[in-house]
Parts: C-alpha cells; structure tokens; sequence
C-alpha cells in the first residue's frame, strides 16, 4: 500500500501568512511553557521564599510571568492590562518604581490564588 502525496500550488501570500500563524502558535507554545516551568518553581516554594523570589525578578521576566499568571487566573485588573499594554508598546521603557512595586505584589498575590494553583495542576 503506498500513499501519494499531491501538492498544490497557492499563492505566496497565503504561504506566507500559514507560515507565520505557524510560527506564532510555536513561539506561544514555548513561551507558555517556559513561564509553567517559572511559575511551578515559584508554587514550589514555601511563602517566603517565593515572595523573594518574585521580589528579584528582573523587569522583563516579571512581566511574562504576570502576563502568564494574569491569563491563567482570569481575572480582570486594569491595572495589568495597563502595565501589559505599556510595556508591549514600548519594551524599553523601564517601569516606575511604584508600578515595578505593584506589579510584583500583584504577581505574588495571584501566585497564592486558587484559580492559578488549580489551573496549574490541571495542566499538567
């Protein structure tokens, strides 16, 4: 039994633009995999411990676990969605202490949320 195979020709364009929804959902993939990895290192910690850890997070990385966290726990803060939206429009710019400061504990309150532990147990 053999299988052929046919091919068809379609424009560049459409190639082009399968291409990069290919290579989004890949680059997604590993990005969510790489902040299950953070975030299951963090719930590992006791209480303590994961508060310093979040507490030394560098700016970028803050912002992908938040982004990550935010997402998985549902719930709807304006004041993230804000900070998200900022720091995707101009990825330089460094946060303000006090929203450097907010950010942190907003993360590590989220850390502690149910909904997150659930999820994170559910994706497994």
């Amino acid at each position: 039994m053999t299988h052929e195979t046919k091919t068809m020709e379609v424009p560049v364009a459409i190639a082009d633009r399968v291409q990069a929804l290919i290579d989004a959902y890949e680059a997604k993939q590993k990005f969510n995999a790489e902040r299950r990895a953070v975030v299951n290192n963090l719930l590992s910690m006791d209480g303590l411990s994961c508060e310093m850890a979040v507490y030394s997070l560098p700016q970028e990385e803050l912002l992908d676990t938040l982004r990550f966290v935010y997402e998985l726990s549902g719930t709807n803060s304006r004041f993230v969605t804000n900070i998200l939206t900022q720091t995707r429009e101009n990825p330089k710019k460094k946060l303000s202490d006090s929203q450097r400061s907010s950010a942190k504990s907003l993360l590590f309150n989220l850390l502690n949320d149910p909904s997150v532990i659930s999820a994170m147990k559910e994706s497994q």
